[in-house]
């Protein structure tokens, strides 16, 4: 409970920060809405010559984006402070954070919830739900079953951005590490399915963002076993324990401004 109170501390606090400036979050809100839209529009484009890609209909191939979305969304509404992370350890104010009564991974992963990231993350989660009921027609349980893989995602999610917190401590390169795994995400705005042995294994199992990105609308669709959502929600805890042990391991080596 108390870190829960901390976060939400440093919620209200960068909430406040970017309500400052209404213009961005308006440029912000419209600029992201129309790159979703773009290629939105370029996958019905895709399939105005044909009726399904690698045994995926157009209806599912959407909803996989709109997942994809998603996930991407909630997990920059989440750890958008991972960003700034470069900007503490180059300035030496991350020796400041070291000195406070308060976990230091809580403050550099989750101390800048995004609130320009709440109403797109809200829209799409409209769209979601109205576009997979609409031409899907899920049962309830592929629906339970597609929100607690959503969540199985976020998990692994944390688990790259802690990844990404450690090595920032010992190469202080932050923002090139976020970017890779940005690009690496961004490959799963279609189905992992659609790329060739062993990309199609490396995304899915080795990285593994095909588990975070992709199982859920299978879980949704009825196509995924329950032997593959055994096996996501084991890498996913498997994944956050590695990335706390290396946090750890990371912050023993860290050295100051000073040093």
């Amino acid at each position: 409970m108390k870190n829960i109170k901390i976060w939400l501390k440093y919620s209200i606090n960068s909430a406040q920060q970017a309500l400052s400036n209404r213009a961005a979050f308006a440029l912000f809100t419209v600029g992201k809405t129309i790159r979703i839209l773009m290629f939105l529009f370029f996958l019905v484009f895709l399939f105005s010559g044909t009726k399904n890609l690698a045994g995926y209909s157009k209806d599912q191939i959407i909803f996989f984006y709109l997942s994809f979305n998603l996930i991407d969304t909630l997990s920059q509404l989440f750890f958008r402070e991972v960003y700034r992370f470069r900007d503490l350890l180059i300035t030496g104010n991350f020796d400041l954070v070291l000195t406070k009564p308060v976990n230091p991974l809580i403050r550099v992963l989750l101390g800048g919830f995004d609130i320009f990231d709440l109403p797109i993350a809200f829209f799409i989660l409209i769209a979601v739900i109205y576009y997979g009921s609409l031409n899907l027609h899920p049962s309830l349980i592929n629906w339970l079953l597609y929100f607690l893989l959503i969540f199985n995602g976020l998990i692994i999610a944390t688990a790259f951005n802690i990844f990404v917190l450690g090595l920032g401590i010992i190469s202080t390169s932050v923002d090139h590490l976020v970017m890779v795994y940005r690009d690496l995400s961004s490959m799963l705005r279609i189905p992992a399915d659609l790329y060739i042995e062993p990309v199609r294994f490396l995304l899915t199992f080795a990285i593994p963002l095909g588990v975070m990105i992709t199982f859920p609308p299978k879980a949704l669709m009825g196509i995924l076993s329950v032997q593959m959502i055994l096996i996501s929600y084991l890498l996913s805890f498997i994944s956050l324990a590695l990335g706390i042990k290396f946090w750890g391991y990371c912050l023993k080596h860290y050295q100051s401004t000073g040093s």
